[in-house]
């Protein structure tokens, strides 16, 4: 089985200043619930301009391509529309992450006109969203995927995106969901698949302040029960093998990398050609990822994550002459479409999948978190991860966790 190269991977050139990803938080509170979830209710919807002030410092200081517009559930703000607006005023594109729970056609049509670039959902089946869906595997969860899919498709022109939290209990459900996107590749532009991570309270570990001070900490990603701490730790690299054992032709080109060690993957990054219908072609290379990424740079002065449009011309083949993963992805098509002709007037599209890591906390009680991190959320005037803004909310900073004296692992723990 193959293993994870970096030196065959291009890595993204982004940074804390030019990066083209910001995050936006609206709300702290959600109409489901998600085990581990980053956000607890602390101060309900934020208002309105303090969010205009966040979105103008992330313009100014991150240089962003598009802002995450995030909670809670920011469906449930009642300025959401503004907010969209406001970030298109500004040159930015706007997505907007929902679990899809009330998400309704009328509110997307309202986004649409605002100038949203789409909708980024989160389902995945160790959330709690009532009876029809509690205690749904993947596969069957694949009905509710559908059925938001349909919802977005019925708006033309909007970007649709599918997120799963991986625990150990659903990681060998990863291809269920995988498969179902090479399905629908016409109508679902990527799949983000995120490492459940947690925080052990009796694990041997101790947690500080930045000021020193010993606390208990009080967040929704800490946890007592051993069977939630067991369901963490799958890696990056763990999900990338998991998918290429039954699509070989999907491989992923760019990456970022971890603060803390130099071997760990926090952001794994692949694109995935096909045509309608589900006929995959291959995934293109680290040469096109890095082309594509200095092209967006040179031309508008931003780097490229979330495009509106996924389908492409057969001209991208041309791409080959540089690119291997392209050039694989043409003679499979080329394959294809002399045993079923009328695949020649299939239209082609692209489909991302990534794969993100969450923190890791070291032997040494440093925590490996994203280089780089394309997540970064405002808080009184400074950029901070937001899978741990709660801690700055709650503690004043980040919390420093040490192991006691002789329940050091010997390696790199599986959980945060």
């Amino acid at each position: 089985m193959d293993t994870l190269d970096k030196r065959r991977l291009y890595r993204m050139p982004w940074s804390m200043n030019d990066n083209p990803i910001g995050w936006l938080e609206t709300t702290d509170r959600c109409n489901i619930y998600c085990l581990g979830c980053y956000r607890q209710q602390i101060a309900g919807h934020r208002p309105l301009d303090e969010l205009k002030n966040d979105v103008l410092f992330l313009k100014r200081w991150r240089n962003v391509y598009n802002i995450s517009i995030a909670g809670g559930e920011p469906t449930l703000h009642p300025n959401l529309v503004d907010i969209v607006a406001f970030i298109r005023q500004q040159g930015i594109e706007a997505l907007v992450l929902t679990n899809g729970h009330g998400l309704t056609r009328e509110l997307l049509i309202e986004l649409k006109k605002a100038g949203a670039l789409g909708i980024a959902f989160h389902v995945d089946s160790l959330q709690r969203r009532g009876p029809r869906w509690n205690g749904k595997s993947e596969a069957e969860l694949n009905e509710l995927r559908e059925e938001l899919m349909e919802l977005v498709a019925s708006v033309p022109g909007l970007y649709c995106n599918f997120g799963m939290t991986v625990y150990r209990s659903n990681f060998d459900q990863i291809n269920d969901v995988v498969r179902w996107g090479n399905q629908h590749i016409d109508k679902v532009h990527g799949l983000v698949f995120i490492t459940f991570r947690a925080a052990g309270l009796e694990a041997g570990v101790r947690y500080y302040t930045a000021d020193g001070r010993e606390i208990t900490p009080e967040l929704g990603y800490a946890f007592r029960q051993q069977e939630v701490l067991e369901d963490a730790g799958i890696t990056s690299e763990d999900v990338w093998r998991k998918i290429r054992s039954e699509f070989p032709h999907y491989d992923a080109s760019a990456y970022l990398g971890g603060t803390v060690r130099h071997d760990s993957i926090k952001w794994l990054m692949g694109v995935q050609i096909g045509l309608a219908g589900g006929h995959m072609l291959g995934s293109i290379g680290p040469r096109l990822m890095e082309a594509v990424q200095v092209w967006h740079h040179w031309f508008k002065g931003t780097y490229l994550t979330y495009r509106r449009s996924h389908r492409i011309g057969k001209y991208a083949f041309w791409a080959g002459l540089f690119d291997e993963g392209m050039r694989r992805a043409w003679q499979t098509y080329v394959r294809a479409v002399v045993r079923r002709p009328r695949l020649l007037f299939s239209r082609l599209y692209t489909q991302t999948i990534g794969i993100v890591q969450a923190p890791d906390l070291q032997p040494d009680g440093r925590v490996d978190m994203c280089d780089s991190c394309p997540d970064m959320c405002v808080h009184e005037g400074t950029l901070v991860n937001s899978c741990r803004w709660d801690e700055w909310r709650l503690y004043g900073g980040y919390l420093r966790p040490q192991y006691e004296t002789g329940t050091e692992p010997e390696r790199v723990p599986e959980r945060l």
